[in-house]
């Protein structure tokens, strides 16, 4: 079969996910929905959303189910599919691919995969949900009155939170007994993946395979840090808001100092690759340049990803001078780490392409004031904006 290279994606070949309620997804930005669950992804894998994929992909339709890897590759940052293709060659047989019979139908299983470990997760990040964790979930369903007559808007979405424990269940065994023979790379999310039990002994099978793994930074007991050292290479995502005590205010419950030293120990093993995920959120005009600045004094990748809800923590919330300030003070930073080069160009991008809009400007006000009523350290203690600005 042809390829187009301007649309053509490795992912839908080689690459699957699980999601936290336990369906199927072709990458977790994929806004494909699927009501098929992994114990039956033989017959997701081809299914007729599947084959579609494949075929639009291949001869350069973009698929709007990839509407993120479009927007993001026209504000000039790299795409998730860019990524993936970058990342998946070296796993991929892609002669066997171009050379296939057909461009939608594709005998050979998944080799890598995105593994969303449920909803359990040991912290309460403002910008989170239930489906991500089942701390904010607890929360929700505690302060429902509260939360209804300050802000129902917390409300409004029903996130779906069945099958939050899949993990755990005997079917997943089966699962990942089946799915690691022919695994190259599998990646771990939450959830707080590391606040799983079974994550240490799940990752025991992975002898052979490169892990990925999106985590807080929070937890890295001795069973696991020793866990990590007998893996072949491993990739850490470490999210990260501020450096300082105001992430654990943005990632409530969370623990700055804790983060820091994990940092410091993970970057001492040589089979770890660390890398540093910041949520472009309206939070971001105040510490995005102390993050960047630290994972440039720690020689560290800063990656940063733009939120896509909720739209009231957005920067489009954000008085356009906040969002100017923060990119001339960054402007003015020396960034010497090759894969943080980007980052200048994004944000102008995003400015350029970013409306303010007074409605969610007020309803984040709204969102800062239930926090506070629901939280004993106050979100509004870290905020900067000026009175006029509200």
């Amino acid at each position: 079969m042809s390829v187009d290279s301007n649309t053509f994606c490795l992912a839908p070949w080689v690459h699957a996910c699980v999601n936290t309620d336990a369906t199927m997804q072709p990458c977790c930005t994929s806004q494909m929905k699927s009501q098929i669950t992994y114990e039956n992804y033989n017959s997701w894998w081809n299914s007729n959303d599947m084959r579609l994929l494949r075929k639009d992909l291949s001869s350069g339709v973009k698929n709007t189910t990839c509407k993120k890897c479009w927007d993001n590759e026209d504000l000039g940052k790299e795409s998730l599919r860019l990524n993936y293709n970058n990342l998946f060659k070296k796993y991929a047989n892609y002669t066997e691919i171009k050379n296939g019979d057909t461009t939608d139908y594709f005998s050979n299983q998944p080799i890598t995969w995105d593994l969303r470990l449920g909803n359990l997760c040991n912290i309460k990040c403002v910008m989170c949900s239930p489906v991500y964790s089942n701390k904010i979930d607890k929360e929700i369903k505690q302060n429902s009155t509260l939360i209804n007559q300050h802000f129902p808007n917390k409300l409004i979405s029903n996130f779906n939170t069945k099958n939050q424990n899949w993990p755990t269940t005997k079917q997943a065994k089966q699962f990942l007994n089946c799915i690691v023979p022919d695994a190259k790379w599998i990646k771990l999310q939450g959830g707080e993946p590391f606040a799983n039990k079974n994550v240490r002994d799940i990752i025991k099978k992975f002898s052979n395979i490169i892990l990925s793994v999106t985590t807080n930074g929070t937890i890295l007991d001795e069973r696991l840090y020793t866990a990590l050292t007998k893996l072949p290479r491993v990739e850490i995502s470490i999210s990260l808001e501020a450096a300082g005590t105001e992430n654990d205010i943005i990632r409530y419950g969370s623990n700055w100092e804790n983060i820091k030293e994990n940092i410091s120990r993970l970057q001492k093993l040589p089979n770890v690759d660390l890398q540093i995920n910041h949520v472009l959120q309206i939070t971001s005009v105040f510490f995005l340049k102390d993050v960047l600045q630290f994972s440039e004094d720690n020689n560290i990748h800063l990656q940063i990803i733009e939120l896509g809800y909720p739209d009231y923590l957005s920067l489009a919330a954000c008085p356009k001078e906040q969002v100017e300030k923060l990119i001339f003070s960054i402007d003015k930073l020396v960034i010497k780490h090759p894969k943080n080069q980007y980052i200048k160009v994004y944000l102008k991008n995003i400015l350029e392409n970013t409306k303010f809009s007074s409605s969610l400007n007020r309803q984040f006000y709204e969102y800062v004031n239930l926090l506070d009523q629901l939280r004993p350290t106050k979100f509004s203690s870290i905020l900067k904006f000026k009175e006029s600005n509200k």
